[in-house]
């Protein structure tokens, strides 16, 4: 009888260590592909509303193609981040927090502000137009949240990148990474391109490239979970 408990025990831990195995590679790929699919849309949305009129571009049936993309991979993100708890360091740690305070920051940057771009901004642009222009200032709610989401960013970048820098976790150029992406944020949205999309198609990019490199470091992060799930 010890026997057979045993052995029904001993095969449901293996059941569950392959359940998590394979969660923990869903999770990196979702990340992975979520990544590609948000820096598409971002270069694609950069390009599409450098120049333009708000009130017109967001009418497009291009508009709302590319935000869909948008908020296709900022879900798969959202999806995909929770398999880097305890991953980078091999154990709980700091990193978690600084996961954490990155998820919350993806949750506005990433999430909200693509199901806006596709969901309230078309029907804004349409209704009053006024309300989406560059000159338009914004409501103090989402100043507020604005920069909230940026403080999150940096502190969770910073967080996260320590082990990385410090060599507890390779490669050490990633944690330089994460630190350049939210400098870049927040230099691209309060210097570059600090009342919206930049007219000129360059600064527009470079506006942008903050959560570009954000994304190349999640994905690569999803990347290395996804083919090997140990820590990174």
């Amino acid at each position: 009888m010890k026997a057979e408990v045993g052995s029904t025990r001993l095969g449901f831990e293996r059941y569950q260590q392959m359940t998590n195995r394979q969660l923990r590679r869903a999770g990196g790929l979702a990340l992975v592909i979520g990544a590609i699919a948000f820096i598409v849309h971002t270069v694609l949305r950069s390009v599409i509303t450098a120049g333009a009129d708000p009130a017109t571009s967001a009418r497009e049936w291009l508009w709302i193609l590319i935000n869909v993309t948008g908020v296709i991979g900022a879900v798969l993100v959202v999806l995909g981040m929770p398999v880097l708890y305890g991953r980078i360091t091999g154990s709980p740690s700091m990193t978690d927090i600084g996961v954490t305070l990155l998820a919350a920051a993806w949750m506005f940057f990433g999430l909200f502000l693509s199901l806006y771009a596709v969901l309230v901004l078309p029907w804004l642009a349409a209704k009053a137009p006024s309300l989406v222009g560059a000159s338009s200032p914004p409501p103090l709610a989402f100043v507020v949240a604005f920069f909230a989401g940026l403080l999150a960013w940096l502190l969770g970048a910073v967080l996260v990148a320590l082990p990385f820098i410090r060599r507890r976790a390779q490669p050490a150029w990633l944690g330089y990474l994460l630190l350049v992406s939210a400098v870049w944020a927040i230099v691209g949205n309060v210097v570059l391109a600090p009342t919206g999309p930049a007219s000129n198609l360059v600064i527009n990019l470079l506006s942008n490239m903050g959560i570009v490199l954000l994304m190349i470091g999640l994905g690569y992060l999803g990347y290395r979970i996804w083919s090997d799930p140990a820590p990174v």
